[in-house]
Formats: C-alpha cells, sequence, structure tokens
C-alpha cells in the first residue's frame, strides 16, 4: 500500500471521530450561519443566488455574503439523504482529505517524493487543519481548491493541454468566489508563470484570458451580493474596510498584534511549537531547484494577507489556515532530509542529534494536537444549554414565529431552534428594544443565563424574568413569552 494512503486512512480516522456531534462548542457561530444556509437552500428551493440566514429580523434573510457553493452542495445532500448535520461535516472531511492528496502531488512535483510525504503527513494531523477538516465551514473547500488551482496551472504550463487550463480555472475561480481573499494565490500562480515564460508572460494572452475568467464570475457575484444587502438583506460585511476584518493598518505598529498573530496564533495554535520550531529550521533547507521557490513565494502571499486582513486573522484563527499549506512544506523539507524515509536508519545514525530531535518534534507535535482536538471535542456536548434552548422553543412556538435570542450575538441558538428572529446582547433588553421586536413579530425571547453573568447584566435578566410570562427558566437557561 502507498505511504500516501495510509496518511490519508490516518488523517480520515482523525476526523470522523464524533462525526455525528451537533453544531455547538468552539466556532458554532460560523458553523451555524453556514449550516443555516444548508437548511435554507435545502427547504427553499436550492436557490444558490439567494442565500438565506435566520438573524435577519424582518429582512428578507437574504445576505451579502460569499458564493456558497459548500453549503450547497450540503443541501443537495440533504436533498439525497434526509437533514442531518453530519452530512455537513462528512463533505468536509472530503474535502481535507483531497488537500493532504493534491498537497503532496504538489510538492512531488515540485520538490521530491520523501517532502511530499511528510508534508502531507504534517498537515494531516496539525490540531487546527484537523478541526477546521471536519467543521461545518467552508474553508476545507477553500483551501482543496486552492492547492489543486495552482497544481493544474503548474501542469498546464508544463503539458499545455486544455484540460489542465479548465481544471485551473474552475478551482482558482471557485476558491476566489469561495473566499474572496484568495486572491492571494495570483501571487504564486505569477511566479509559476515567470518562471516558464520570463518577462514574455506579459505577451502572453493565455494568460489574460485565464485571468479574466478567474475574475469575472467573482466580479459578477459580489456585485449580486452587495445588491442582496442593498436591496433589504443582511450582510457578513465583507465590504466594511478599517472596522472589522480588513484596512486595520494601525495593528502593524502594535507589537502585541505580532504576538497574538505570530506566537499565540500560528506557532501555539496552527503549528504546535515544536512544530514552529520544525517550520523555522525548514526555512533554512537549500532550495532544490528555481521551482521549489514558488512554496517561499506562496508563503509571502499568505503573510501580505494576513498583513492585510490583521483585525480578521487576530479575531478568528480560521483565516490564517492558508499559512499551514506552505508551513507543511518547510516542516516536510526539513523532516525529508533529517528523518528520509528511504534510508532513514542511515539518518539516525548520520545526522544524530537533529534527526533525533526531529524524531522529539513530531511526537510532541501529535501529543498537542490531541490535547487541542480533544477539548474542541469536549465542547461539542450533548448536554449544552444551546439544545436545550433548541428544544424548548420548538416545543412552545411554531415554525413562522420570531424569535429574540440572546447569547453575544451567536445565531447558534436560532439554527437549533430553527426559527429566524434576532441575535440579541444582553444590555439591549430593555423595554423599548423589546417592544420594538413584538411590533415585528417577536412572541419569545430565549438565552444562556450565563452569558448576562458575563456581560455584568444579571439585572437585565431579573427584567425579563419579572415583567414577561416565564415559559422555562432553568439552572442554565430561560424562555420567556413577549405577550
Amino acid at each position: 500500500m502507498k505511504k500516501i494512503y495510509i496518511i490519508l486512512l490516518l488523517a480520515a480516522i482523525i476526523r470522523v471521530i464524533d462525526i455525528s456531534a451537533p453544531i455547538i462548542g468552539w466556532h458554532s457561530w460560523r458553523q451555524s450561519d453556514t449550516a443555516s444556509i444548508a437548511r435554507n437552500f435545502y427547504e427553499n428551493g436550492h436557490n444558490i443566488l439567494y442565500p438565506m440566514i435566520n438573524w435577519g429580523g424582518i429582512g428578507t434573510g437574504y445576505v451579502e455574503s460569499e458564493f456558497q457553493v459548500y453549503p450547497f452542495i450540503v443541501s443537495i445532500l440533504y436533498a439525497v439523504f434526509g437533514f442531518h448535520d453530519i452530512f455537513g461535516r462528512i463533505l468536509s472531511v472530503f474535502f481535507s482529505l483531497l488537500t493532504v492528496y493534491g498537497l503532496y502531488l504538489l510538492v512531488r512535483k515540485i520538490i521530491n517524493d520523501d517532502t511530499a510525504l511528510w508534508s502531507a503527513l504534517i498537515y494531516a494531523i496539525l490540531p487546527l487543519n484537523i478541526f477546521y477538516g471536519r467543521a461545518f465551514m467552508p474553508d476545507a473547500a477553500m483551501l482543496m481548491c486552492s492547492v489543486y488551482g495552482i497544481y493544474f496551472f503548474s501542469e498546464w504550463l508544463d503539458k499545455n493541454k486544455l484540460k489542465y487550463f479548465f481544471s485551473a480555472w474552475i478551482f482558482i475561480a471557485l476558491a476566489v468566489l469561495m473566499k474572496l481573499p484568495t486572491l492571494y494565490i495570483g501571487l504564486p500562480l505569477l511566479y509559476l508563470a515567470f518562471h516558464k515564460y520570463r518577462w514574455s508572460l506579459f505577451k502572453n494572452l493565455h494568460l489574460y484570458s485565464l485571468a479574466a475568467m478567474i475574475l469575472l464570475p467573482a466580479i459578477l457575484w459580489y456585485y449580486h451580493a452587495h445588491q442582496i444587502f442593498l436591496n433589504g438583506g443582511s450582510s457578513f460585511g465583507i465590504w466594511t474596510y478599517g472596522q472589522d476584518k480588513w484596512g486595520m493598518f494601525s495593528l502593524l505598529i502594535d507589537p502585541a498584534w505580532y504576538n497574538d498573530i505570530f506566537f499565540k496564533s500560528i506557532a501555539e495554535r496552527h503549528l504546535t511549537y515544536p512544530g514552529f520550531i520544525l517550520f523555522i529550521w525548514g526555512l533554512f533547507i537549500k532550495r532544490s531547484s528555481e521551482r521549489a521557490r514558488l512554496f517561499d513565494i506562496w508563503l509571502i502571499a499568505v503573510l501580505i494577507f494576513i498583513f492585510i486582513a490583521a483585525q480578521a486573522h487576530r479575531a478568528q484563527e480560521y483565516y490564517t489556515l492558508p499559512f499551514n499549506i506552505a508551513a507543511a512544506v518547510y516542516i516536510g523539507k526539513f523532516l525529508a532530509k533529517y528523518l528520509p524515509l528511504a534510508d532513514f536508519k542511515a539518518a539516525l545514525s548520520r545526522y544524530k542529534y537533529r534527526s533525533y530531535f526531529a524524531l522529539l518534534c513530531i511526537m510532541l507535535v501529535c501529543v498537542l494536537s490531541y490535547l487541542r482536538i480533544a477539548r474542541f471535542y469536549n465542547g461539542e456536548n450533548q448536554n449544552s444549554p444551546v439544545l436545550k434552548i433548541g428544544r424548548d422553543i420548538q416545543s412552545v412556538s411554531n415554525p413562522q414565529d420570531k424569535i429574540i435570542t440572546i447569547g453575544d450575538g451567536n445565531p447558534v441558538y436560532l439554527y437549533h431552534a430553527h426559527r429566524f428572529g434576532w441575535t440579541a446582547m444582553p444590555e439591549q433588553m430593555d423595554s423599548n428594544y423589546i417592544a420594538q421586536r413584538r411590533k415585528e413579530g417577536a412572541k419569545f425571547i430565549t438565552g444562556e443565563k450565563i452569558i448576562f453573568e458575563r456581560n455584568n447584566s444579571t439585572d437585565r435578566l431579573d427584567f425579563l424574568l419579572k415583567n414577561f410570562k416565564v415559559i422555562k427558566n432553568e439552572a442554565d437557561h430561560f424562555v420567556v413569552a413577549t405577550e
């Protein structure tokens, strides 16, 4: 059995653990938004041009967002097999495994087989790659499209066959549609083209055609998505320059930001510190060829993306997932040199301490990945008050009733309640706010009590329980009727 298939089997096994877990816990916010869009596609005719969330209040429910390929595919799976969150997770596992294999193919093509195998293995076992490789989110699909887009582009440059040209176009265009910042892969693509054509690349009509074919669908989609917002829809805030995700360049002069990104996020959470050490060491391994500098350019492109979207990367580590692709290659290069699979025992004798150090780091990466993933999985608890709220709301309300949920704005409560309505903060809970929502159709208010404690707003909880009809008043959550 080929070694890459053993790696894929290992990657699959560690990703399907507790695969049927509900959408709660770590990053339930982003997962429940994606899952809501998939379910609304399924229940409302699979119209991919009009993605719909549950927290739009009295709006249309349609949302300005990236092109929702991933939840659309999930909705098709629902139509075939029936509704269950597990299909979203299974799809992510599938895309994640394809990414592992695609990385292997690309590194084998550009560098060598040993480096490709080690890169694939490291990528497969990094903790956040495991978590997001089974999460109900589009990131695994986007990363897969990025890797195959670059791989097929390099194949087209080498073999000049239309099947590779169109394959590269489909994967790159989908990656950009699913996540607009994936435009950063234009830099490694440009490098490959320059390596092939040098300065004559600017005279190559095929390259201009490919660029146009990639950009035009993205321009059309994001224009359409913005019209959804302007016509009464909601928005994920993809264009909020200088406020949330990108354009906050003042952070780049803050030393704390660099600590948060490069040590707390990349070194600790993404690569683990032993993996980070191997990554830094791998940066200094001699490049086997000029073309192998593709991964240098790839890394630089991701770093540029990190600097442009400084706040996004600080707030949500899944924005930094593309870093792991290039990082895995540098770790793979180090391991291929000091632990070559074809001459493993000889390397232990020749390099001694460096080889044993590499083995120790791999073991530590495995242990730290397990500990971090176990903590994530423990948060997917079937006794979560989120699920209790969902069951309670479904038992006391009608499907058309609108609900106010209180939980730091997290849409996960509306998702599990299978209702539309509002996500609110505890401090918003006063008579004026509730009166306005009641006019707009709000029938119930619900939330976790701990949220009020965290926000120092227990007086607002007392206000709700004293002034509205109490439906449920449990130790961890409550439900009151607005009338």
